[in-house]
């Protein structure tokens, strides 16, 4: 009878040459894994740019910048030549006032907008905004060459996108005049040369942050007719968007407050809230902060020539609701401990083998490997339509009675499936855990693998690796 060439390759009795075996079985199963993971990186992309589509019909992450005053102004600069010939030049440009306090209170609506198994978080916005201005205290110390055109100031705010604005903003100032905001196209909000400074006369500083493009602004006449009063107006702005909301800190000293119905709300921005966020029993949830105007890092009023508005839009209050591809982030890093676990399954096959005698063909390595690599693709085509929890739920379910299954019927013995269900059971249920610790998957991860090898060396400590013995557990029972 012609011998078996695997066989040969492993001796009987030698579980050294076996261990071997199942670990290059382990690292080959890393292949299956990598082609499951550039599925995942592949539904994850597609799943990104749907979110995209969606949520930029609906104005896409919006940010909200208040009242701003916007003065413009006449100054005569007198420019020496090369030669030495003195010669006065006419510059026309604006001046930003930031009002002195400012306060926005919005009020988010949020619902999920679905394209086939896609969804992204779409939101309808209602911001009121009060700001108090005191321009001619914010231009104490510009430079007398300044002649401020009062006449024609006008009160100024920007959004990302002014197509998702859903109703005419007024202005309403303190005597009951109001005023409609309409759009405008000599503000620049672009992003000056990397080298170019922003500052008032005699004061200068580099950005430390790239300024960001894209902003759209509109305005309305300011009531300064008679010279630089103080006044204060308000407004309200009501506007859909998606993903994430801010507000920029429009104001010398800015509040924010922004209340929702998510309770997967995360808090962000440039600046940190004074409290965390807060979930009331309904799931609502608010968010506040306060910046005052030494924490803001801009001054009361500059040039727009050498200062880019835009800037406002950086520092900003924000919140954001989960994107519909961060299901994919629990099912990605599950494949990225897949090795470990199959890993695990394989070594404490072997021991079972080691300890009872009984022998598994290297096939149904590989067969087990390969179950346990299809329990992944469950897990994406799953989550994609019920979420991870029960994805997962019902992935494990199912791959956990196969396994069993099989283990019981592969020794024929029900007492093994039954102890091969359970003890796979409790292995899914230790990675579910690993996925939803985040921050400390690492070091809990680092600490099952310690405890799986620590039981590894416990359990085969009088195995005779070398197969010099008749039986596996020869050297056992001599000990």
């Amino acid at each position: 009878m012609a011998q078996n060439p695997i066989a040969g390759l492993i001796p009987r009795g030698s579980l050294g040459l076996k261990l071997l075996l199942v670990c290059l079985l382990v690292l080959a199963m890393g292949i299956p894994l990598l082609i499951v993971a550039g599925l995942v990186a592949e539904r994850q992309g597609r799943a990104g740019q749907v979110t995209a589509e969606i949520g930029g019909a609906a104005g896409g992450q919006q940010v909200v910048g208040g009242p701003m005053l916007l003065v413009p102004y006449v100054r005569s600069v007198n420019v020496t030549s090369d030669s030495g010939a003195v010669t006065t030049r006419t510059e026309r440009g604006s001046y930003v006032v930031f009002a002195e306090t400012g306060a926005a209170n919005t009020q988010l609506s949020v619902e999920d907008r679905r394209v086939g198994i896609y969804r992204a978080a779409i939101y309808r916005a209602v911001t009121d905004f009060n700001a108090s201005f005191k321009p001619a205290a914010a231009l104490r110390g510009v430079d007398p060459s300044y002649q401020f055109d009062w006449t024609g100031a006008r009160i100024v705010m920007f959004v990302r996108d002014s197509r998702a604005i859903t109703d005419a903003a007024q202005l309403r100032f303190a005597d009951g005049a109001t005023a409609t905001l309409e759009p405008i196209s000599d503000l620049s909000v672009a992003a000056p040369a990397p080298d170019q400074i922003y500052s008032r006369p005699d004061l200068s500083s580099t950005p430390r942050y790239d300024v960001p493009s894209g902003l759209q602004a509109f305005a309305a006449p300011a009531p300064l007719t008679g010279g630089p009063a103080d006044f204060t107006v308000q407004t309200r702005l009501e506007l859909t968007g998606a993903e994430r909301f801010s507000i920029a800190a429009f104001a010398q000293d800015t509040t924010a407050t922004i209340h929702g119905d998510r309770r997967d709300a995360r808090q962000e921005g440039y600046f940190q809230a004074a409290q965390p966020l807060a979930h009331g029993a309904d799931g609502a949830f608010t968010a506040s902060w306060r910046v005052p105007f030494v924490a803001r890092g801009m001054e009361k009023a500059a040039d727009l020539s050498t200062f880019n508005i835009g800037l406002a839009s950086q520092r900003d209050m924000a919140v954001s609701f989960v994107a519909s591809d961060d299901i994919y982030t629990g099912v990605m890093r599950a494949v990225r401990y897949g090795i470990l676990f199959i890993g695990i399954v394989f070594l404490a096959t072997l021991i079972f083998e080691a300890v009872s005698g009984r022998k598994a063909h290297p096939a149904q390595y590989i067969l087990v490997g390969l179950a346990q690599c299809v329990f992944y693709l469950l897990l994406l085509s799953m989550t994609e339509i019920i979420g991870f929890p029960v994805a997962f739920a019902i992935s494990t379910g199912a791959t956990v009675a196969l396994l069993g299954y099989y283990a019981g019927a592969s020794f024929n013995s029900a007492a093994i499936g039954v102890r091969a269900f359970i003890g796979i059971a409790v292995l899914y249920g230790a990675m579910y855990v690993l996925m939803t610790l985040e921050d400390l998957a690492m070091l809990v991860g680092a600490w099952v693998a310690f405890g799986v090898i620590a039981a590894t060396l416990i359990t085969t400590r009088r195995i005779d690796w070398y197969g010099r013995s008749s039986s596996p557990n020869a050297s056992t029972e001599a000990a």
